[in-house]
C-alpha cells in the first residue's frame, strides 16, 4: 500500500521528461551513472541534471544544448556531443580535416581527446590514477570479469543484526543475488528501516516520507521510506543537510555504499542519495566507489 504525497512524482510516471536512455539499450548514455538524473521538486517542477552539476527545469539537461555552445559557433564546428560525463567537439581544422577536441572549435589550437579505456566489467569502478578495477561483491579478476556467486555476500554489511544470504533472483533460475535477511521489526535492502505492526495511515510518516506495507505470514508491517538525509521510524530525524555542492558520504549508510549528491538549485540545494555497486564504499577523498 502506498500513501500519496502532496506533490506528483512525474519522474517515475513513465513520461520520461528528462529523456533518459533505457539502460538496457546497447548505446545508452544519458543515465544516472553518468550524471543524468530526473528529480521532482516540491513546487511541481521537474529538475533534470547534467554530470557537471548543472540543471535545467522542465526540459532535458544536455551540455551541448547550452547557449553559448561549449564547442563554439565558428564555421569550423561540425557537432557537439555529450560524452564521458563532459562534451566532445568535432571540428574542421585549417586543412578541412575532422579533429575531435575538448576545446571550442573557435580556437586554433586543437587538443585531441584522450580518454582512458574503461576496462572494468560488471559495474566495476576504474581508478583513473592506477587504472585498477575495484570489483563489486561476487566478481573478481583484473577487469572484474569472473563471476563467483559464492562470494556475493563477502563485502555486504547488513544493519540491525541482519544476515546476508545468497539467493536465487527467480525461483529455479541460475542468477543469484546477495540479500539481507532482516529480524522482525526491520526492513529495507540492508535492514536499515524500522517497521511496526499495523497498516499505513496518511499521517504516520513525517517530513515527506512514504509509508509502505509488507506482509509476513499473517502479519502486516508498515515502515517509512524517508527522503534523503532523514531516518527514524517515522522519518523524524534529519542527519544530513546539504551545505555545499558535491558528493558526500552518507554516514548512516556508508558501510552500504550510500552517498549524497548535493545539487545547487534556486539558492538552495537538491539532494539525491546515490549507491556504489554492491560491496563498494564511497571514498570522499578520491570521490570514487572503492
Amino acid at each position: 500500500m502506498l500513501i500519496k504525497c502532496k506533490f506528483n512524482l512525474v519522474c517515475n510516471d513513465g513520461s520520461n521528461p528528462c529523456q533518459l536512455d533505457n539502460p538496457e539499450s546497447s548505446n545508452a548514455y544519458f543515465l544516472p551513472k553518468n550524471g543524468y538524473y530526473c528529480l521532482d521538486a516540491f513546487n511541481g517542477q521537474i529538475i533534470c541534471t547534467c554530470p557537471d552539476n548543472s540543471t535545467t527545469r522542465d526540459r532535458p539537461c544536455r551540455i551541448c544544448d547550452r547557449t553559448p555552445n561549449p564547442c563554439g559557433s565558428s564555421p569550423s564546428l561540425v557537432t557537439c556531443t555529450d560524452i564521458n560525463k563532459s562534451y566532445s567537439c568535432l571540428c574542421n581544422d585549417e586543412k578541412r580535416k575532422l579533429i575531435v577536441s575538448t576545446t571550442s572549435c573557435d580556437k586554433r589550437i586543437i587538443t585531441p581527446v584522450v580518454v582512458p579505456e574503461d576496462i572494468c566489467q560488471n559495474e566495476g569502478v576504474r581508478d583513473p590514477i592506477t587504472n585498477r578495477c575495484h570489483c563489486p561483491s561476487g566478481f573478481t579478476g583484473d577487469e572484474c570479469e569472473h563471476q563467483e556467486d559464492d562470494k556475493l555476500c563477502d563485502k555486504i554489511q547488513c544493519q540491525s543484526s541482519g544476515i546476508c544470504s545468497v539467493r536465487q533472483i527467480k525461483s529455479g533460475g541460475r542468477n543469484y543475488q546477495a540479500k539481507c535477511l532482516c529480524r522482525a521489526g526491520f526492513d529495507g535492502d540492508f535492514c536499515e528501516r524500522q517497521s511496526v505492526l499495523g497498516s499505513c495511515t496518511s499521517t504516520f510518516c513525517l517530513n515527506g516520507g512514504i509509508c509502505r506495507e509488507r506482509e509476513i505470514g499473517n502479519s502486516r508491517y508498515k515502515y517509512c521510506q524517508c527522503r534523503p538525509g532523514w531516518n527514524g521510524l517515522q522519518c523524524d530525524k534529519q542527519y544530513f543537510r546539504c551545505k555545499s555542492a558535491g558528493d558526500f558520504v552518507d554516514e548512516y549508510m556508508k558501510n552500504q555504499g550510500k552517498y549524497f549528491w548535493c545539487i545547487p538549485y534556486n539558492n538552495e540545494y537538491l539532494i539525491k542519495q546515490l549507491s556504489c555497486p554492491n560491496g563498494l564504499k564511497f571514498n570522499s577523498e578520491e570521490q570514487l566507489c572503492l
